[in-house]
C-alpha cells in the first residue's frame, strides 16, 4: 500500500498553524485554561503542528 499524499498547505498556512499551536500551547502554560479546555487545546495544538509540519 503506497500513500501518495500531495501537499496543499502553503506557507503562509503553515504559519498561520504554527502560530495557532505556539498560541494554544501559550494560553495553557500561562494558566488562561485549565481542565478539559487545557486538554483540548492541547490536542489542537498538537494537531496544528502536524499539519504543519507535513503540510498536508
Amino acid at each position: 500500500m503506497v500513500l501518495n499524499w500531495k501537499q496543499n498547505l502553503g506557507n503562509i498556512d503553515r504559519i498561520i498553524r504554527t502560530a495557532i499551536g505556539i498560541l494554544l500551547v501559550g494560553l495553557v502554560l500561562a494558566k488562561a485554561l485549565t481542565g478539559l479546555w487545557a486538554i483540548v487545546a492541547i490536542i489542537f495544538a498538537f494537531f496544528q503542528f502536524v499539519e504543519a509540519y507535513f503540510a498536508y
